[in-house]
């Protein structure tokens, strides 16, 4: 029998640590546990090469401003910097739209390939803002069911937009609004790369709503807030990579009493129908809890590691039969120098460098990504999402090198032909292609790669299904639907069980909003029982 504590937390990833750092500063005694030698999940700061750094994700542009302030993560270390511009979407005609932080150096961008589209473009994100005012679904509070998202439909205009965003196609939705092809890829990415669907798939708009649920769901703002950026501008890059996010996270946790242990692999979350009782380590060590907080897929934390006498298998089975289909791929490459992009004009070529890169040139090319992907094949026209951190923070890479760190779209875990330990290789050298197309230095200045297929980051990251968002964000798994209808608000089947990563509401990305809303649970129903 080891330590007891109030609340023990399952996975050190970003939203354990956002959920621990809540429930801390509550006056809860925390346990956070990870299996792996660093907190952080997916965003700890991970040496690909020696003197190279990066992580998984590139940027935390969906950070929410209300955690960063909740948490005082700028006092426990974290700073952002700033590149201008914050995008470049290049073309295979070699011009490339570029979002800037200022609006009219990007209204000048989009002026470019359509005129018409600087009024429409503003148009269409207000559009999509003022639905989500209208309906008023805040991502801080319990996910609304569909019966309830539905009755604050109130005008035809509500139902027309609904239709659109919900069931129709980003194809359909952006061919209504947009003249500009290449400014239809630049927004259709956005829905895209972490979901497995093409822009013609119904419902896939959905995560364009992200940020206008996050808007009229209040919280705190600042001038910097990538809401309210034209192109969906970055909040900016934090120094020292996105590990100093979590660290910072961590920092804020262990200050207000919080303990972390790290290579500690949780084996069994024990209880019965009736109560949580603890989690057992794979060592045998057994930590008793009123409270098990996991921040695991859905599926790992009720199948895979709950054991409960008395359980009902009716209650497990709906988190049995979630889908699988993840697609993620990195690549880590050291560079001897800095590519150059060839849409980039005479002297800006290092601005350019500095910031994130989308290779998703048209809407069709996406569909083409999608059509191998759901076939089980790795996709010949990846989608790939790319940024060189040591532009931006020098500390990055060794000194006159660089590191870039690029996330692939739509390589299915599981191939129809082969598996990933033949593709891996082949594939990873598709995308240094694809790569070089735009930046025709890139193979020259190669020292090393890495490539993380779908596989090795279920493996080296507990990544289950390579899905980063646990579960697509697409409709039919959003509001009281995730992860599955009836067990929607964080708390399981089991009395002092919650889950409160991203397969629960409002989903993926980092932003820390599932950690603070399970946190806020957990604390309110403590509350309740020590009343009564």
């Amino acid at each position: 029998m080891g330590a007891k504590f109030d609340v023990v937390i399952v996975g050190g990833g970003h939203n354990g640590l956002v959920c621990g750092g809540y429930l801390a500063r509550s006056g809860q005694r925390v346990l956070v546990l990870e299996r792996r030698s660093v907190v952080g999940g997916l965003s700890a700061d991970r040496e690909f090469f020696k003197g190279f750094r990066g992580s998984i994700p590139n940027s935390p542009g969906s950070l929410e401003p209300k955690v960063v302030l909740d948490l005082e993560l700028k006092k426990f270390g974290l700073e952002f910097t700033r590149p201008d511009p914050s995008l470049v979407v290049p073309f295979p005609d070699g011009r490339a739209m570029v979002a800037w932080r200022d609006r009219q150096k990007t209204a000048d961008e989009i002026a470019k390939f359509s005129k018409k589209d600087v009024t429409a473009y503003a148009e269409f994100f207000e559009y999509l803002n003022d639905f989500g005012r209208r309906i008023g679904i805040s991502l801080f509070d319990n996910p609304p069911r569909l019966r309830d998202v539905m009755a604050r439909l109130k005008t035809d205009e509500d139902e027309d937009a609904f239709a659109k965003v919900f069931l129709g196609s980003l194809k359909d939705l952006l061919d209504s609004r947009l003249e500009s092809e290449e400014l239809k890829a630049v927004i259709a990415a956005i829905s895209v790369t972490s979901n497995m669907v093409g822009p013609r798939t119904p419902g896939s708009p959905y995560l364009l709503m992200m940020r206008p649920f996050s808007l009229a769901s209040g919280g705190t703002s600042d001038d910097h807030d990538p809401r309210k950026q034209y192109l969906r501008g970055s909040t900016g890059l934090p120094i020292g990579g996105m590990g100093s996010v979590t660290k910072a996270m961590r920092a804020s946790l262990e200050a207000y009493g919080g303990v972390v242990r790290t290579d500690c692999e949780v084996s069994r979350i024990v209880g019965n129908a009736n109560a949580i009782q603890g989690v057992e380590l794979e060592t045998g060590e057994f930590i008793e809890a009123r409270v098990v907080v996991s921040n695991l897929h859905p599926k790992t934390t009720m199948v895979d590691l709950l054991d409960c006498n008395g359980l009902e298998r009716e209650f497990i089975d709906p988190f049995d039969q979630l889908p699988k289909r993840g697609s993620a791929f990195k690549i880590a490459l050291a560079l001897d120098g800095l590519p150059v992009m060839s849409a980039a004009p005479a002297g800006m070529e290092r601005l350019y460098a500095g910031c994130q890169f989308r290779l998703s040139p048209s809407l069709d090319y996406m569909e083409r990504a999608y059509d191998d992907a759901k076939y089980g094949r790795a996709s010949k026209d990846p989608i790939i999402l790319g940024l060189i951190p040591s532009v931006s923070d020098p500390e990055m890479a060794p000194p006159g090198k660089h590191i870039l760190s690029a996330n692939v779209w739509h390589a299915p875990i599981d191939l129809a032909e082969g598996d990933w330990e033949t593709e891996r290789d082949r594939f990873g050298n598709r995308c240094i292609d694809v790569m070089s197309e735009y930046m025709p230095n890139l193979k020259d200045l190669i020292i090393d790669k890495k490539f993380l297929s779908p596989k090795d980051l279920e493996q080296e990251y507990g990544l289950r299904d390579a899905n980063v968002m646990h579960l697509d964000m697409m409709p039919a798994q959003m509001f009281s639907l995730r992860p599955v209808p009836g067990w929607a608000s964080y708390q399981m089947p089991v009395p002092g069980l919650y889950l409160c990563g991203s397969g629960t509401w409002p989903g993926g990305t980092v932003s820390g909003v599932p950690g603070h809303n399970a946190s806020q649970k957990i604390i309110s129903d403590l509350k309740a029982l020590r009343v009564a």
